[in-house]
């Protein structure tokens, strides 16, 4: 199955964001995924350019207040960021393993 690119990214700014409520920060959090995914999520970026794309789409789905309102795709990605956040909240993971859930997730079935 061949995901959309706003449900790749999604997935990973979620990664992302299950690492930085650990012990990483944003910026380690952003290379330990694009490590793992990143030629499935950003495929035409070098390695640097592939860690400030993938901090700047979480920054942008995350300010998002009102769905109805953001631009469509935006929104979409609002939604499956939301999503897998409440995915692996419900399986009260610790936050690498939740981010490494994620990331098989989509690596394995995309």
């Amino acid at each position: 199955m061949a995901y959309s690119v706003e449900f790749k990214r999604a997935v990973a700014a979620a990664a992302v964001t299950r690492l930085a409520t650990g012990r990483r920060n944003l910026d380690a959090a952003a290379r330990h995924v694009l490590d793992r995914i990143g030629d499935a999520v950003y495929v035409t970026l070098d390695s640097e350019r592939k860690v400030e794309a993938l901090l700047e789409y979480r920054k942008r789905i995350m300010s998002i207040a009102k769905p109805e309102t953001a631009p469509p795709r935006l929104a979409i990605a609002r939604f499956h960021y939301d999503s897998c956040l409440q995915w692996v909240d419900k399986q009260k993971l610790k936050p690498e393993e939740s981010a490494e859930l994620l990331m098989d997730a989509l690596v394995r079935d995309g």
